[in-house]
Order: C-alpha cells, then sequence, then structure tokens
C-alpha cells in the first residue's frame, strides 16, 4: 500500500499505473544503505538490489518491474521511486564544425 502511495504523488494526473510504473526507476541513497540485503532478498525477480544502493547507481536492471517490493521492505528507507527520463527525447545541439 505504501507504494501505491508513492506512485500517486510521484505522479499525479498519469492516465494509469502501468504508465507511471514505466516511466519510473528505483534510485537509492548510497550513504543511508547499511548493506541488509532486505531489498536483494525482497525483489521477485531476483536482482542485486543491494549492490545498485551500495554504488550509488539506480535500478538499471531491464528485468526490474517497479514493483516496489525493495522500496517498500528498505527498513531505513534508502530506496524510493523516480520519473526516469528514458523515454525522453535528447536535446541536439547546434555545434559549428
Amino acid at each position: 500500500m505504501v507504494m501505491m502511495i508513492n506512485l500517486k504523488q510521484l505522479w499525479k494526473g498519469e492516465a494509469s499505473k502501468h504508465q507511471a510504473r514505466a516511466e519510473g526507476c528505483v534510485v537509492p541513497e548510497a550513504a543511508r544503505c547499511v548493506q541488509c540485503g532486505i531489498c536483494s532478498y525482497s525483489c521477485p525477480i531476483g536482482i542485486d538490489v543491494r549492490r545498485y544502493a551500495w554504488r550509488g547507481q539506480s535500478i538499471s536492471d531491464s528485468y526490474c518491474l517497479t514493483c516496489g517490493e525493495c522500496v517498500a521492505r528498505c527498513p531505513r528507507g534508502v530506496l524510493r521511486f523516480e520519473r526516469s527520463n528514458l523515454y525522453e527525447p535528447i536535446p541536439v545541439l547546434n555545434r559549428e564544425v
């Protein structure tokens, strides 16, 4: 239930939960992570979320469902959802050669 509230707050006015999940990613705060491994244990796909958290990298595994189990289970609140700019067009810079 906590995960759904977070998604609703983050993507107000989105057409569907599917669209919100497709545009989001899980982002850690590496300095707060104590490497307990609960996030990795809770992942239904078996992604080593702890490794991403330790490195301070967003979960970039293509198999990530953005189901929110890791976010909901983290005892320190290290993981959060953020909107990803994966599908936004890359601006082209006008460079003179």
